[in-house]
């Protein structure tokens, strides 16, 4: 279980570091109208958003951006 939780965590990316991923070729704002208007894979913790690297992937592959 520990090993699964590991991953699970190891996974998530901070909007900065979704940002990075991206290459900083889109702004929060984006991102933010993404989640909204196109169900952009994302998780919120304490408030916090965060994000699947492997679920954005798949997400983007998808055209669903």
């Amino acid at each position: 279980m520990e090993s699964t939780q590991s991953t699970f965590f190891n996974d998530l990316l901070t909007m900065n570091e979704l940002l990075t991923l991206l290459r900083n070729q889109y702004s929060k704002h984006t991102v933010y109208r993404w989640i909204q208007k196109e169900d952009m894979p994302h998780i919120k913790i304490k408030g916090k958003l965060w994000f699947s690297k492997k679920a954005v992937c798949l997400w983007i592959q998808r055209g669903c951006n």
